[in-house]
């Protein structure tokens, strides 16, 4: 039985009195989103005491950042999306959010490789229920006009959580690093990265109660008495491809695309704050403050500059500016991330890391976009399921590993990790680009798309 009675939500609702519930419902996911991106990156600040204390090579620490997380979180959120069509949401997300909690505490307890992935593989797989989750909750909350203001704010979090993770980290590490501080974390077993991790999980505990017992569940809409005919109704797994992939000629190339922009994503959060220590030899605590206001006042202008623009578009045009504009964010990315990891002032390469997060963040403010549009209702939530799994399986993997076999490969030279990061950065945006265009262009031919 639910921990609080159900509200039946409707439009009506929230201009009589529970607007302000839902307001507070919509900042509380939003802060959790946030320190869900925060647990998850605030590895990248502590690369180097962590390769220092556990004696890893920049392959292991790609595995960690990379394969270990987002393989498990694309797995999970693949099974993970049966329990919140099924399951009462609210809860799911509560616990979640406390294993998440729970494993990023017992990352700051790893005393060698093994444990750290392990613990890193717990945190992924509980995140994973948190934005299928919370957007299916929306969609219950809020008339569908008001459901994308909802959730622009929520993917929000990302930036504000990453840029916290840099600032907040790397401010955190240099408190416990103080002798006085690091001799008492020493007398309980602990050094001073591993105080880092402890001290963001903990809040875990506290963001997880407030949801469990300040949030109602919402009523499901659009369910009325169906049953198994309801279920009978639902088109199969293969109807979903062929709908995407041989309907909707523009798909495969909008899928590749996404890809390669999600690859060069991972590849700059897991190893652009490694780049400043090694090649500045600047300190974690500098690292955070010159790249976070960069990282976060790029990709939150990037989401606001994509939601603007997308507005303008009409029904009818609507598909093709979307595409559009991911085109236009990836041309930008190719001279940026080309040139950011190859310069010889940290200012000019945090300038251009801040250029990166702004043309990538328009890309991914408008990803489900895109499928929202040309595909029918009951098949959209498998077929962006099918993005977000293809995303953080190959993207997730891919690109933080790159890097660091690259970097390896090149002898570990005081240059070498910007070269690769370079590399992989600059073909991950030109695919990325080639592959927008074209699926634009299918998206304009008439039989683009069965919905047009």
């Amino acid at each position: 039985m639910s921990a609080h009675p159900t509200l039946i939500a409707t439009p009506e609702d929230a201009q009589r009195g529970h607007a302000g519930y839902f307001s507070y419902v919509v900042l509380l996911f939003f802060v959790c989103f946030a320190f869900s991106y925060l647990d998850r990156q605030v590895v990248s600040i502590l690369v180097q005491p962590i390769k220092q204390t556990l004696g890893l090579t920049d392959v292991q620490i790609g595995l960690m950042q990379g394969l270990s997380f987002t393989l498990c979180y694309a797995t999970a959120g693949v099974f993970v999306a049966r329990w919140v069509d099924r399951a009462n949401r609210v809860k799911l997300i509560a616990a979640c959010v406390a294993i998440w909690g729970a494993s990023t505490v017992l990352c700051g307890f790893a005393t060698h490789f093994t444990e750290l992935l392990l613990a890193r593989a717990g945190t992924a797989v509980a995140e994973a229920a948190l934005s299928p989750a919370v957007l299916s909750i929306f969609s219950d909350l809020f008339a569908p006009r008001k459901v994308t203001r909802a959730s622009s704010i929520f993917m929000l979090g990302p930036y504000v959580g990453g840029g916290l993770a840099l600032s907040g980290g790397g401010f955190l590490f240099a408190l416990s690093s103080d002798h006085a501080a690091s001799a008492w974390l020493a007398t309980y077993g602990l050094t001073p990265w591993q105080s880092v991790f402890v001290a963001v999980g903990l809040p875990g505990f506290l963001l997880s109660a407030l949801v469990l017992f300040t949030v109602r569940e919402p009523m499901r809409r659009g369910l009325g008495h169906a049953g198994a005919a309801g279920k009978d109704d639902l088109p199969s797994m293969r109807e979903v491809m062929r709908e995407l992939f041989v309907r909707n000629r523009f798909c495969l190339p909008y899928f590749a695309a996404y890809v390669a922009l999600i690859t060069l994503f991972y590849a700059h959060a897991a190893w652009f704050p490694a780049l400043l220590m090694r090649k500045f030899q600047l300190d974690a605590r500098t690292v955070g403050e010159l790249a976070a206001p960069a990282y976060m006042l790029g990709g939150m202008l990037g989401v606001v500059c994509a939601g603007l623009l997308a507005a303008r578009a009409t029904d009818r045009s609507a598909l093709r500016r979307v595409l559009g504009l991911s085109t236009g964010g990836a041309a930008i990315l190719i001279p940026a991330a080309f040139a950011m990891p190859l310069m010889s002032h940290s200012l000019a390469a945090v300038v251009l890391y801040g250029a990166c997060a702004f043309a990538a963040s328009i890309a991914m403010a408008l990803a489900p976009v895109p499928l929202q549009i040309a595909l029918p209702n009951r098949m959209r939530g498998r077929a962006i399921a099918l993005l977000v799994f293809m995303t953080n399986a190959i993207s997730g993997s891919v690109g933080p590993f790159a890097v660091g076999a690259i970097n390896e490969h090149l002898g570990k030279t005081p240059g070498s990790l910007g070269t690769a990061l370079a590399m992989v950065g600059t073909v991950a945006a030109i695919a990325s680009f080639l592959c927008y265009a074209l699926a634009t262009r299918r998206a304009a031919l008439p039989t683009a798309s069965g919905s047009e």
